[in-house]
């Protein structure tokens, strides 16, 4: 597997994580009723598992994009470390 895969699955992982306690917080602290909506229907569970997946998937959308956007070029390494003396 590539570097810039290996980083952006990492980054995905990572924002799904997230994504997925946030869901689990709106349920536990049942904002919007949304807990007690979803323990009424025959369907409660899936449509749990519906709501943490596309607010994962947000979340690991946006965490990709954030890694991507503050990731330096060429790594950590700045730009004028390999010029000689008088080039830009």
């Amino acid at each position: 597997m590539t570097d810039l895969l290996r980083f952006l699955l990492r980054h995905a992982v990572l924002g799904m994580a997230i994504g997925i306690a946030f869901t689990a917080v709106l349920l536990v602290l049942d904002v919007g009723h949304l807990r007690r909506l979803t323990e009424g229907s025959v369907s409660g569970t899936g449509v749990r598992l519906l709501l943490a997946f596309f607010i994962g998937s947000t979340f690991a959308s946006l965490q990709m994009g954030i890694a991507v956007m503050y990731n330096p070029p060429g790594g950590s390494q700045s730009d004028d470390d390999d010029d000689t003396a008088g080039e830009d």
